[in-house]
């Protein structure tokens, strides 16, 4: 994993993606006790136990964990694995090459159609940057009424609803044409860059 850097081209806003670190806990665990957050990832335990839930987090071999800021901010929270190895794929028809995800908005300040649309499409820009996937694969809660609308006005689809051990989920999948297809609409322009250098631009033609 490297750090990634993906500009919107007509807003100036950069958001960086690092993998996460144990001195991200502090942040995590702000984020993991607000009430935005605290119903639908369970999360908000004690210190040290949330310690030790981060360490597993970062040397998990099942998924990716990355902290995301915007504009130099921390602004959210992202898991990606495959979605071949979790339980998820029993509930759909699922395809070799599908990408889980599971997103995090941090501040409450970014709670909100715009900011929280940004946030989101860049961490799915991310995904189809960084992973050889042509379908993201999501399950928020059906309780959440901010991230589930933004997901499908990205160009998302609910598959249908499932009822999961932990949740009763909307099962939604983000074609990477589609969804690529939504941001040309939209005349949102964006550039990569890694840590070693690599470019590229998405855009009308890419």
């Amino acid at each position: 994993m490297t750090d990634v850097e993906i500009t919107e081209l007509e807003k100036k806003d950069v958001f960086t993606f690092r993998p996460l670190r144990l001195e991200d806990a502090d942040t995590l665990y702000a984020w993991m006790h607000q009430k935005h957050i605290a119903p639908f990832w369970q999360l908000d335990l004690p210190m040290e136990p949330f310690k030790e839930w981060v360490e597993s987090s970062i040397t998990a071999e099942h998924k990716d964990c990355y902290l995301v800021d915007w504009n130099g901010e921390p602004a959210g929270y992202l898991i990606a694995y495959r979605a071949a190895d979790d339980p998820v794929h029993h509930y759909y028809d699922h395809r070799e090459g599908d990408l889980g995800m599971h997103v995090l908005v941090g501040p409450e300040k970014y709670l909100n159609k715009q900011a929280g649309r940004q946030l989101l499409q860049s961490m799915i820009q991310f995904l189809f940057f960084t992973y050889e996937t042509e379908r993201i694969i999501g399950e928020p809660d059906i309780r959440n009424r901010i991230i589930l609308p933004i997901m499908k006005g990205l160009g998302g689809e609910v598959l249908h609803r499932v009822h999961l051990p932990h949740k009763r989920a909307a099962l939604i999948a983000g074609e990477k044409q589609t969804v690529e297809q939504v941001r040309n609409k939209r005349d949102i322009h964006v550039s990569f860059q890694t840590k070693e250098g690599k470019e590229a631009l998405h855009g009308k033609n890419g």
